[in-house]
């Protein structure tokens, strides 16, 4: 019996830890949960403070544009919110649970004065200290103003007014920490009940916001936003490296509530991830041989190489150079010179896309903008950038030659935290799946002589995003259609135009895995969490190196 199985579900909980690190990086304040906490059967919420009134959102958030207004402001428009937030995670299925809890109550403010820009932020607001922060604001907006000489180019966008909610069944917070345990000891159970058959990290993160915009102009919009992001890792016990190593594809990222975590069809999904990731590791091992190599990578693959490489690519404010001493710059310039234009696979189709159940879902981006759908890539051409207001103008010319609107927004603007401004990026991207039968396995009985890509463990890119590579969890060399032996120490270097022209195929929707892209974004930086939903592919070429830990 495993040490696991020795523990009853009152003795995991009586002897949990508590992991705060990670809750400050998002932007929460955060409170311990001692044991006493998680023996609880009582609701999560009931360890946090009360939610803030959305009336009392509104009234702070309209008391805001009267003062912007009052001292001057041509414009202002503010992101004001109450956020929760809830994690629990096993590391290891022989140790209990570590938890965190976090909340934050914070407002964002942005005004424009003669075309100088500032903002400001704040948080526990009241009526005095949005008001204080508005003019300190206008002041520095009026003073820059005076320097830059401002500029006229800001995109118009509709009045609107309304509420819109995620739609979910079961709120996470009106469950107890017991019965979060329990639901990922059930997880951890349901593997390890396979032969040879074990986990990795299974954990719950659970957010949920109500976010209040107002513009001067005179939009104002409540949403009650939720994100889920439940995760167990599957693999070989005991682990052999990195050779067997899956997630469960139905516990994807997504806009939802608890009824996520329990899934009908969970315990089949487990059992099956399970018993291939034991196959994966049963392979003999060798060390990588350098070299090109034909390849065939997982859905996961695809999207962490498209994370690093063409999601932030897009990002207008990019593109126009205002990031050049944060993110960098993007290869993807100047947009009346790309656009339209052919650059990759015709097999290459990338569209934006905030609808549900996609994890960032709303139905109002961060400007009060009503979000679309839309492609960013087409058949390999670049067709569209992110953009807010203050960017899209850039765009204007090409809209025009093309017969669009020379101010058209899709709702791109994502404030990742109230307390930063808006950036056009990205909060869902999905690439579009192949012909159906393509499955994963059938793209690999095509390779004669090539590698296999399960999983990336790191994926990066230089500050043009001209070129990048990744780690590969799992690396496979494949023989005449059939996988022959694991790969250690392999790693995978690109130029970034020559890797997205080499696709050949995408699978079809079986081989569509998600990716979440974490990294930070704004100039200052800021936390951010990028969905993508992609399905298996095949490259051409794909050059493979050794990682410089090969001796360790």
């Amino acid at each position: 019996m495993s040490a696991y199985n020795r523990y009853n579900r009152r003795d995991f909980l009586a002897t949990s830890s508590v992991a705060l690190a990670g809750a400050a990086v998002l932007g929460f304040r955060s409170r311990p949960l001692g044991a006493q906490a998680l023996r609880s059967r009582l609701p999560v919420a009931t360890l946090l403070p009360d939610i803030v009134d959305p009336a009392t959102l509104r009234q702070l958030a309209l008391g805001a544009m009267d003062a912007a207004k009052s001292a001057g402001a041509s414009f202002a428009d503010i992101r004001i919110a109450n956020r929760r937030m809830f994690q629990m995670t096993y590391w290891i299925p022989t140790q209990p649970p570590q938890s965190s809890i976090g909340f934050d109550y914070s407002y964002g403010i942005r005004v424009r004065v003669d075309g100088g820009w500032a903002f400001g932020y704040g948080a526990d607001p009241t009526p005095e200290g949005v008001a204080e922060t508005v003019r300190g604001a206008v002041a520095t907006a009026r003073g820059l103003a005076k320097v830059s000489g401002g500029s006229d180019e800001f995109a118009a966008a509709p009045v609107v007014t309304g509420e819109w909610a995620t739609p979910i069944k079961i709120d996470p917070f009106s469950i107890s920490p017991d019965e979060h345990a329990y639901m990922l000891g059930a997880y951890m159970s349901a593997a390890m009940r396979i032969p040879d058959g074990g986990t990795g990290p299974a954990g719950f993160y659970w957010l949920a916001e109500t976010r209040v915009f107002a513009s001067s102009e005179g939009s104002i919009i409540t949403q009650h936003l939720a994100q889920a992001r439940p995760r167990v890792i599957l693999a070989k016990s005991p682990p052999v490296g990195m050779g067997g190593r899956l997630e469960v594809t139905e516990l994807a990222p997504a806009g939802a509530g608890y009824e996520i975590a329990l899934g009908t069809t969970l315990q089949d999904k487990i059992k099956e991830a399970t018993e291939e990731a034991a196959r994966l590791a049963s392979y003999p091992e060798a060390n990588v041989d350098v070299g090109r190599y034909e390849a065939v990578l997982d859905g996961t693959s695809v999207g962490a190489a498209l994370g690093a490489t063409l999601l932030p690519a897009l990002e207008l404010d990019r593109v126009l150079g205002q990031t050049a001493n944060a993110g960098g710059t993007s290869f993807l310039a100047p947009p009346e010179k790309i656009l339209g234009l052919p650059m990759f696979s015709a097999a290459l189709t990338v569209t934006a896309d905030r609808a549900l159940p996609h994890l960032g879902a709303a139905k109002w981006d961060d400007e009060g903008v009503e979000t679309e759908a839309f492609p960013v890539v087409h058949q390999g051409a670049i067709v569209d950038y992110f953009a807010t207001r203050s960017t899209a103008p850039a765009l204007a010319s090409w809209y025009a030659k093309n017969g669009k609107s020379s101010d058209k927004l899709h709702g791109s603007a994502v404030s990742w935290l109230p307390t930063r401004a808006p950036i056009g990026s990205a909060s869902h991207l999905t690439v579009s799946s192949g012909a159906s039968g393509v499955t994963l396995d059938a793209l690999t009985k095509q390779l004669v002589n090539g590698v296999l890509v399960r999983g990336v463990t790191y994926a990066h890119s230089d500050q043009q995003l001209t070129s990048g590579a990744f780690y590969p969890y799992m690396l496979y060399e494949v023989k005449k259609g059939q996988i022959t032996r694991r790969l250690r120490h392999g790693a995978v270097q690109f130029s970034t135009k020559k890797f997205w022209k080499s696709v050949t195929a995408f699978g079809d929707a079986s081989s569509v895995q998600s990716y979440i892209r974490n990294g930070a974004n704004g100039q200052p930086w800021v936390p951010t969490i990028q969905p993508i939903m992609a399905p298996a592919a095949h490259f051409q070429e794909l050059n493979v190196t050794a990682r410089e830990d090969r001796a360790i």
